[in-house]
């Protein structure tokens, strides 16, 4: 048996921590009494932050915490190239979390427009059609940029006759072609829809 090198903080029983265990923690306590010693104890302002970002749903324990424009950019890379290597993956991975399978499926209830706005090839042409133009294509801003259908899209997909994501996937040359797009800022993309634009 080691000799013992501490004792309980509540009912004084001796008890042996490692030296490297001694000189992390506040306080030593037996098994029995560690909860009343933690209570007494309180917790650090460090902890309570950690705890803060444990006990919001869905986040990690990573959440929260600032992380540098270098980090960002090797985390994006990494999970691109790996996108790239297992396609077939990443298909079955969207297969497992798409329509009834999603957790948040409600039946179906969006529009479709809406449906075929938030799809990743629509990301893609948006992103496309604004490095193309790189400036807003009216009044030459360079900040807040949008990108804007010339044919409006709930037409294309009226005169295609899509009726769903899958149809969209199937007439993606068309419905996304970059002849179709046009950048413009956000003031004059509200002007193009005739809605009023506020600073």
């Amino acid at each position: 048996m080691r000799t013992p090198n501490a004792e309980c903080v509540i009912c004084g029983k001796p008890l042996y921590r490692r030296p490297s265990h001694l000189k992390r923690v506040r306080h030593v306590a037996c098994m029995e009494h560690r909860a009343e010693a933690q209570r007494q104890s309180g917790i650090t302002d460090k902890q309570r932050a950690g705890l803060a970002f444990g006990r919001v749903k869905g986040t990690n324990h990573l959440d929260g915490l600032p992380k540098s424009e270098e980090s960002k950019r090797k985390r994006s890379r990494s999970i691109a190239q790996w996108c790239k290597e297992h396609p077939a993956e990443v298909v079955a991975r969207g297969a497992k979390t798409r329509g009834p399978k999603h957790y948040l499926w409600k039946g179906g209830v969006s529009r479709l427009n809406t449906s075929i706005r938030r799809m990743t090839e629509n990301r893609k042409w948006m992103d496309a059609v604004k490095e193309r133009d790189g400036v807003c294509m009216r009044c030459g801003a360079a900040e807040g940029l949008e990108s804007h259908h010339i044919e409006p899209l709930s037409e294309i997909v009226e005169r295609l006759g899509i009726t769903s994501r899958k149809a969209a996937r199937e007439n993606a040359a068309e419905l996304w072609s970059l002849e179709n797009g046009i950048t413009l800022c956000q003031r004059c993309h509200y002007k193009e829809h005739g809605r009023t634009y506020e600073d």
